[in-house]
């Protein structure tokens, strides 16, 4: 079993989609799992999805029968999860080659969530400022977290705790099973 599941939310993202997998595929650390979730886009993401899949047994890849949007499509990547820590990964966004490893020098037991830096790249690599500074309860967290329309208070950047963060997703009311 892996240990870090990877949920890349796919809506018509074929521009980048190819880098950020290989962002994930080509990480230092290796004991993970790739859920791409389609979104039911219309360009040639999930195809370019499959190819990486025929190659990596890692990628997995899941059809949303509706178009979702990225919180709920989240939540269906975190819902087939295997892992007990979940990293999510905007389709248009990419990881550095050891942030796997990074998160995972600094786990212990009781790790809920890790809070990394993030760059914001045009023509020059920019670091965004770092929000992060503390120790904080996922419970409490997370649905603030989400709930933020601020740049700098995305789901990405993070690595959570699969079963706190199906936890507080479940308070959010997006199970429709």
């Amino acid at each position: 079993m892996a240990l870090i599941s990877i949920i890349l939310p796919t809506y018509n993202v074929e521009k980048y989609i190819a880098r950020a997998l290989e962002s994930c595929i080509n990480q230092t650390f290796k004991d993970i799992e790739i859920i791409v979730v389609d979104d039911c886009g219309n360009d040639k993401s999930i195809e370019i999805a499959k190819e990486y899949a025929i190659k990596d047994n890692r990628i997995k890849i899941i059809h949303n029968e509706e178009n979702l949007k990225l919180l709920r499509a989240r939540y269906e990547g975190v819902k087939v999860a295997k892992a007990p820590y979940i990293l999510f990964l905007d389709s248009d966004d990419y990881l550095e080659l050891d942030a796997c490893e990074e998160c995972v020098k600094i786990l212990d037991e009781n790790t809920e969530m890790i809070c990394f830096n993030a760059y914001i790249i045009n023509n020059a690599k920019i670091p965004i400022e770092n929000y992060f500074t503390d120790t904080y309860s996922i419970e409490k967290f997370f649905p603030y977290l989400i709930k933020k329309d601020n740049f700098a208070w995305n789901a990405w950047g993070k690595l959570f705790k699969k079963d706190k963060l199906l936890k507080a997703f479940k308070e959010l009311n997006l199970n429709n099973d």
